[in-house]
């Protein structure tokens, strides 16, 4: 790892007195050193992996991950992820691999699931400190760290598996090595090595969502040179043959043994699966699109509390502006690039709420200005204590709306939430949560609140000595209150979004009956979890069959799609038939189904109905 050269970093070109101790020595007096972050950054390590025991594996992309792990142990072919027996194409495979390898080592269980999901976030978080420590010294690196560790969204999103952490953090480490190659060599043409490992996590990001993962930063390159021409001698290195031939190395294999094993792969994976997402062209649509309003808008919610950050970021910007060198304005300009990108290139997509994911790193480095910026500039001190006291009257908030809450909490009925299949945003899900079931979330809230008073008050007396780094300390260590209470909400509310209990129910009942059927009426993204806890292949009840690959191009798995007369003639049998329905849907099974049913379990919205 190079050294840090302290002729461009933002701290000692905005100190009033330039040397060595800006690197160190922060205006409040705090001694920070590499080590004390990278202890830090270990911390932060701890609290994602610590989190990845629970909950059970959630329906959607965790359902579908870990449902194709297990296949891909069972017939031990590691090349073609398997979703109920069929090949699944929508995504390259590195993410299945990390989990294949973990699994394999660590058992098929959730923590072993989570684990590379929790390890790519923890890169992501060290590549934003790696890159944030280029521009602006130590506490730079390790505060835009703390803000990206500690949002809202990135906990969400980056808890349940899915590719899109994997696809931040390798973007974020081949944007470090064009930081690295940029302040490294003087004259450009000394640091060809940077550019090597810059393809080589071009071509992981690739092989972890789709081929943005190379493209999004080729496009930042492009874009930077259009805007900064001090950086166009360091950018036309990027195009080396070494660089060029590790990154088809790496990628081209895996896809040419699809195409040459199954017909049509190239055209579906990445006309339909990835052009498709990217302009929201796919046929026909598996997800529901977010407005563009609420796309951006909902992005003031992922990002907080920072996000009450931003009118003092602002005007630490503005003010240390005029003071940057040369290198560091072209490594700002780069950082802006990557941003605007992908937050514009989004909105032409099929808008799904963690995609602009992979820039958020370079918002963290934004909103930690404010907190790391010496006396020369001058930063009002309200910036950062209205933030603090916002965050301590929240907390207070909390704790009286819970205390009200606790008297009431009988008479707020039933606790429930909406058909799983309308709870397909983030939005949506927390709409579809009933009150009652919001009331079993008293004691977490009131924990929250202490936490997030006190964390804010003591931030309040700090930022008005003016001793801001301290204070974001304080309030992003505090943030591992609501992280770790979060994971127990998600363990609460899991027989609302798995099947695990479901599945668990049936795989008793059929262990001694091969030929027992199971049916879900859902679309299988809706009902993943059954992939990965189920001990049968599943029936899927009045879903479109040609909505994926193997049953669009292929024609596999037609004798899985069932519909209504299916599903009556395989009740009438004498062989057990296990049928999963929401709720709200039994009147009309019960129709539908004249011979009647057992109620076999009831887990969250879901019921398990058999025929005998």
């Amino acid at each position: 790892m190079a050294s840090i050269n302290t002729r461009s970093t933002l701290i000692e070109e905005s100190s009033l007195a330039a040397g060595p101790q800006a690197e160190t020595r922060p205006h409040s007096g705090t001694f920070f050193s590499p080590r004390l972050s990278w202890l830090i950054l270990g911390c932060i390590a701890l609290l994602y992996i610590g989190t990845c025991f629970t909950p059970v594996i959630f329906d959607d992309n965790e359902g579908l991950y870990a449902g194709a792990v297990r296949e891909m142990h069972q017939s031990g072919d590691w090349l073609v992820p398997l979703s109920n027996g069929f090949p699944r194409v929508q995504k390259p495979p590195l993410v299945y691999w990390t989990m294949l390898g973990s699994t394999s080592v660590l058992g098929e269980n959730e923590f072993a699931l989570r684990l590379p999901n929790a390890l790519a976030t923890w890169g992501w978080i060290v590549a934003t400190y790696l890159i944030a420590r280029r521009l602006g010294g130590e506490r730079a690196g390790i505060a835009s760290a703390l803000v990206l560790a500690s949002m809202l969204g990135v906990w969400v999103f980056t808890h349940l598996v899915q590719p899109e952490p994997f696809l931040a953090c390798f973007i974020s480490l081949s944007l470090w090595c064009l930081v690295e190659a940029r302040v490294a060599a003087d004259p450009p043409g000394k640091s060809n090595a940077w550019y090597v490992r810059f393809w080589v996590f071009l071509a992981l990001g690739a092989m972890s969502k789709g081929l943005h993962g190379a493209l999004w930063p080729l496009g930042t390159v492009a874009l930077t040179a259009l805007v900064a021409p001090g950086w166009r001698p360091w950018l036309r290195l990027i195009f080396n043959g070494r660089g060029l031939l590790l990154f088809l190395l790496i990628v081209f294999p895996w896809y040419a043994f699809m195409a040459i094993r199954f017909p049509g792969f190239l055209s579906a994976h990445f006309v339909n699966e990835q052009i498709g997402a990217s302009l929201n062209t796919r046929f026909p649509p598996d997800a529901k699109q977010l407005s563009v309003a609420q796309f951006y808008l909902q992005h003031l919610l992922f990002w907080l509390p920072w996000t009450l950050l931003f009118p003092g970021a602002i005007h630490a910007a503005v003010r240390l502006r005029s003071r940057l060198s040369e290198t560091t304005s072209d490594l700002v300009k780069l950082l802006a690039c990557w941003t605007a990108l992908v937050l514009v290139s989004v909105a032409f997509s099929t808008r799904q709420d963690y995609y602009s994911m992979s820039c958020w790193g370079a918002v963290a480095a934004f909103l930690a200005l404010p907190w790391i910026v010496d006396a020369s500039v001058r930063l009002p001190r309200w910036y950062l204590f209205v933030p603090c006291f916002l965050i301590a009257l929240v907390g207070a908030g909390s704790l009286g709306f819970a205390e009200w809450m606790r008297p009431h909490l009988a008479g707020l009925g039933d606790a429930t939430a909406a058909p799983i299949q309308t709870r397909d945003t983030f939005m949506d899900a927390i709409a579809g949560i009933s009150p009652a079931l919001w009331g079993k979330f008293v004691l977490l809230l009131e924990i929250f609140g202490a936490a997030a008073l006190v964390a804010g008050a003591t931030a309040c007396v700090l930022t008005w000595r003016r001793r801001f780094f301290p204070a974001l300390l304080v309030l992003a260590g505090a943030m591992a209150v609501p992280v770790s209470l979060a994971a127990i909400g998600f363990t609460m509310m899991s027989p609302y979004f798995s099947l695990a209990e479901n599945a668990r129910g049936i795989n008793h009942e059929i262990a001694a009956r091969p030929d027992a059927v199971v049916a879900c009426e859902a679309l299988p993204n809706t009902a993943s979890s059954l992939l990965y806890y189920l001990d049968a292949r599943v029936h899927w009840v009045n879903a479109p069959f040609d909505n994926q690959y193997a049953q669009q191009v292929l024609g596999l798995g037609r004798n899985y799609y069932w519909n209504n007369i299916d599903l009556q003639q395989a009740w009438m049998s004498p062989a057990p038939v296990y049928l999963i329905i929401e709720e709200n849907r039994a009147a009309f099974w019960q129709g539908l189904l004249p011979a009647g049913w057992r109620l076999m379990n009831k887990s969250g919205t879901r019921l398990v109905l058999c025929n005998h």
